[in-house]
């Protein structure tokens, strides 16, 4: 039997500098290598100038901040659309559960949704995460909320689980978990009828385009 490792990333914070909180579940049947495709990536990053242990961040991509800041438009779309094209072809599935703050505004709130909709993905898909042999959260202990949700959560519906503590340098599915959840808040967005902000605007050109590029896929490969 195969481990399935699931990779967790979160999207907001518990304050109030976002609007909304989203946690997204990357699957990946380790059966199933990415090695070849990893190493497409790295080596199309160093086509575009880009050293090949570079870490991808989606959304200083678009807003163009950190790494990204002295960099053209023109190369910053490539960046994404090549880490893209790496989430198409790994063959991994996602679950993003989210939280809009109006709704819930304490922490206390928030934990409470996230741990009643994770719960009930996974008593849901029982079966299919039985299928495993062992079930390897990945996770970089970013939010302490987080990864009280994985603990109390995963281990009361699963009983083979190895939680583990990890960087997002050492994972290029860490960084496929942190590029989705930006796509699904932008996707929120959408569906809540918010104005992209500027730079979401500047770098997708319009709404258009980022549902039939990119959010049409997305919804093609989340876990049903």
């Amino acid at each position: 039997m195969p481990d399935l490792g699931i990779f967790i990333d979160e999207s907001g914070d518990v304050g109030s500098n976002s609007d909304f909180y989203i946690v997204t579940l990357v699957l990946h049947d380790q059966s199933s290598s990415i090695g070849s495709q990893v190493t497409r990536f790295e080596n199309e990053l160093s086509y575009l100038g880009i050293p090949a242990n570079s870490i991808i961040h989606a959304g200083p991509i678009v807003r163009r901040e950190e790494a990204y800041k002295y960099m053209t438009l023109e190369l910053r779309r490539k960046i994404f659309f090549k880490m893209f094209s790496f989430v198409r072809l790994c063959g991994v599935m996602q679950k993003s559960f989210f939280v809009d703050k109006k709704e819930h505004p304490s922490q206390l709130a928030i934990k409470q949704k996230l741990a009643n909709e994770l719960g009930a993905f996974l008593r849901e898909n029982l079966g299919y995460f039985q299928g495993f042999r062992k079930v390897i959260v990945y996770y970089d202990n970013g939010q302490k909320m987080v990864m009280d949700l994985i603990n109390m959560v995963f281990n009361s519906y699963l009983s083979s689980v190895d939680i583990r503590k990890i960087r997002h340098a050492d994972y290029r599915l860490a960084q496929v978990a942190d590029f989705i959840c930006m796509l699904e808040l932008l996707r929120l967005k959408e569906r809540r009828g918010v104005a992209l902000s500027r730079s979401e605007q500047i770098f997708f050109e319009s709404k258009r385009r980022l549902n039939k590029v990119f959010l049409k896929t997305l919804r093609k490969i989340s876990f049903q």
